[in-house]
């Protein structure tokens, strides 16, 4: 029941309070360019998002961060790793990224992919 969690692991989200889209809105991008850009300047510091599925909007708001994020990585030396997690009728969206000159690299992908391998049940004994 232990996951390798180096300091430098943080995860983020997005909260749009307004009634319209913010998709169309590129000064959410650049934003989230600034952050990452700054935040990556650790080689250790890891990523992680999950898209809230509470609209069933959670695969658009996975499939846009996918785009920021691989045109990101693609230039900065970065591995993306996304998936999806169904449990307790919900499909969830989650995606790790992390530089690839990261000491602990495998091992962080290796640990989020046994998370997401566990992650349906203990978020039910969590929740009951």
């Amino acid at each position: 029941d232990k996951y390798f969690m180096p300091q430098g692991a943080y995860h983020f989200y997005i909260v749009n309070n307004e009634e319209e889209h913010g998709s169309h809105d590129p000064k959410i991008l650049e934003v989230v360019i600034a952050v990452i850009e700054e935040f990556f300047e650790q080689e250790s510091n890891v990523m992680l998002y999950v898209c809230d599925p509470i609209d069933q909007r959670g695969a658009i708001r996975n499939r846009l961060y996918k785009m920021w994020f691989l045109e990101y990585a693609m230039n900065h030396m970065m591995t993306l790793y996304s998936e999806s997690v169904s449990f307790d009728g919900n499909q969830y969206f989650t995606g790790i990224l992390l530089r690839k000159d990261n000491p602990y690299h495998d091992l962080i992908l290796a640990d989020y992919q046994e998370f997401l391998r566990v992650m349906p049940t203990r978020y039910r004994l969590a929740t009951k």
